[in-house]
């Protein structure tokens, strides 16, 4: 399912990729008639250069099922690839 994290920024910003405070949400599919969607709050990304050259990612927010941290990878061509691990309740 489709999910979307953004950032929205007071001013102009040429910085890429821009760590900071980011919303979200994604779709949790039922059926075919039915999607729900799940909004993400508190998400906070930090991008680091590795020595790879692309970025890791580490973070953390949480939604509906409850608070998680972010690790993962931005590469070269702007794919992101993140894990959410969730912490037990």
């Amino acid at each position: 399912n489709k999910f979307e994290y953004q950032h929205k920024c007071s001013g102009d910003s040429t910085v890429f990729p821009l760590s900071g405070r980011y919303t979200g949400s994604f779709y949790v599919t039922a059926d075919a008639n039915n999607k729900t969607k799940v909004a993400e709050k508190d998400v906070i990304l930090k991008f680091s250069k590795n020595s790879e050259g692309y970025h890791n990612v580490e973070g953390k927010g949480s939604n509906y099922y409850g608070k998680y941290t972010i690790t993962g990878t931005l590469d070269k061509e702007g794919v992101i690839t993140i894990f959410r691990n969730f912490q037990a309740p």
